[in-house]
């Protein structure tokens, strides 16, 4: 299995603790020549299936917060809202961080879900991810994920 984020031993590392072997197999795909253009340009040959939808999930470890990209606050005191300005989008009524200009010009090709509340103080994704509280019991079979979600509503 290939890690890219580091350790898998479910102790929270990331970047710190990666392995020779892995380090190996990351850097190795360029090698393969397999680089993210030519696997964009094989994917526009398949005509198999044009209905299909994608999803990117961008979950950012240590990541700027919301409140500083997408949830500006300007009428809030400065201490609150922070150093950044909001500027419009291409979309009404949605506005994000200045730092941002080419992401607001195409709001409209993607959504902004501000919904999510999670049950536990920690920052993990893993209740994004399936929407289950990690520290109650699993069933059998486990919690279905992210990606099986998405494929099962297709």
């Amino acid at each position: 299995m290939l890690t890219i984020l580091g350790s898998d031993q479910g102790d929270g590392s990331f970047c710190d603790r990666l392995s020779r072997r892995n380090f190996l197999q990351i850097g190795s795909l360029g090698l393969s020549g397999l680089t993210l253009p030519r696997l964009l340009q094989a994917d526009a040959g398949n005509t198999r299936n044009k209905r299909q939808k994608s999803v990117i999930m961008i979950y950012l470890v240590g990541g700027p917060p919301h409140q500083d990209m997408i949830d500006l606050k300007p009428e809030a005191p400065q201490e609150i809202a922070g150093p950044w300005r909001p500027i419009a989008t291409n979309v009404p009524g949605i506005e994000i961080c200045e730092a941002f200009p080419r992401l607001a010009q195409s709001m409209d090709k993607m959504v902004l879900i501000r919904s999510i509340v999670g049950s536990q103080s920690g920052h993990d994704a893993i209740q994004c991810f399936n929407g289950h509280d990690p520290r109650k019991p699993t069933p059998q079979g486990g919690w279905p994920q992210f990606g099986s979600t998405v494929a099962k509503l297709q």
